[in-house]
């Protein structure tokens, strides 16, 4: 996955003191401002024909240049995806594991979101536009089942009962060891010292509630291939879990996942099932995908989930 090169350009004359990156978030509404400070960080916008630090207090007169980006994911009709289920308002698909699902930045290619806008071009007016039509994420080393909705009504009746706890996910994951089967309830924050990380919520602060429920599917060699079900959808939540019980899934290491046999920015974790009520007319939907080839090598072929 790499940003696309820099086309069109933009240069606005400032008329007031302000921040650089403040100002350039206003002149690119729609964009992060993790975004705004990467392209910043990059060299991609210039002060005057220079490169300038995000907190560069610009003064009346200054000329910043920057990239024409749109919020908005380009389709790429070349890549190929499986497809588990279509209907007039759902889509699934079988996500590799190591590809990202949606973009963060614009010039990103080769997610699933891009496969998805180019086959179904409908996505793109529904949801986030850096995640057209999707209803859910799921982590660029997670392999497995993503789904959208086709349509604003179908988007919005999705993330309702997803909110309502009425869409169960399960997950097969592959650890060292053998934890415990258990149920465990435990809210998760944003670590304040990792942004790219999930922790335990400290009494009091921000948290989002989080139930999985481990079972032990199989034991293979010191390893033990593990169903996660949840019905709460909480960023790296089965990861997290996981890790609490002592049993990070491999290949995860930014949860003291140990290595594995397994390609780059891949860890053990594949989305297997969801049963969710259609947004049609409410009758249960169960959708599943078979577990990949290379963590079904980590677990021996006698372990069949």
């Amino acid at each position: 996955m790499q940003p696309n090169p820099l086309g069109a350009v933009i240069t606005v004359t400032c008329s007031a003191p302000t921040r650089l990156d403040a100002f350039v978030q206003r002149a690119l509404p729609g964009l992060s401002r993790r975004i705004v400070r990467r392209l910043i960080a990059e060299g991609a916008v210039r002060v005057n024909e220079g490169r300038a630090p995000k907190g560069r207090l610009l003064r009346p007169g200054d000329r910043v240049t920057f990239p024409a980006l749109v919020p908005a994911v380009r389709p790429e009709p070349e890549l190929s995806l499986p497809i588990v289920h279509e209907d007039e308002l759902l889509v699934a698909i079988d996500k590799p594991g190591g590809m990202p699902g949606h973009v963060l930045d614009p010039r990103e290619t080769g997610t699933a979101a891009a496969f998805l806008v180019a086959r179904y071009p409908e996505l793109a007016r529904v949801g986030d536009p850096l995640a057209p039509g999707l209803v859910h994420r799921l982590d660029t080393g997670t392999s497995g089942l993503l789904l959208a909705a086709r349509t604003p009504a179908a988007h919005l009746a999705v993330r309702t009962a997803m909110r309502a706890r009425s869409v169960e996910k399960r997950y097969l994951a592959v650890v060292l060891g053998t934890p415990r089967e258990a149920r465990i309830t435990m809210p998760l924050a944003h670590d304040s010292r990792d942004r790219r990380r999930m922790m335990p919520a400290a009494p009091g602060g921000r948290a989002w509630p989080a139930e999985t429920t481990i079972e032990v599917v199989a034991t293979h060699a010191g390893r033990t291939l593990v169903a996660a079900t949840m019905r709460s959808g909480v960023t790296h939540q089965v990861r997290v879990h996981l890790a609490l019980l002592g049993h990070p899934v491999l290949g995860d290491a930014l949860y003291g996942g140990p290595a594995a046999e397994l390609s780059r920015g891949r860890h053990a974790l594949h989305a297997t099932a969801i049963t969710l009520p259609h947004p049609a007319d409410g009758h249960l939907l169960r959708l599943t995908c078979p577990f990949p080839p290379d963590l079904q090598a980590l677990v021996g072929e006698g372990a069949c989930p």
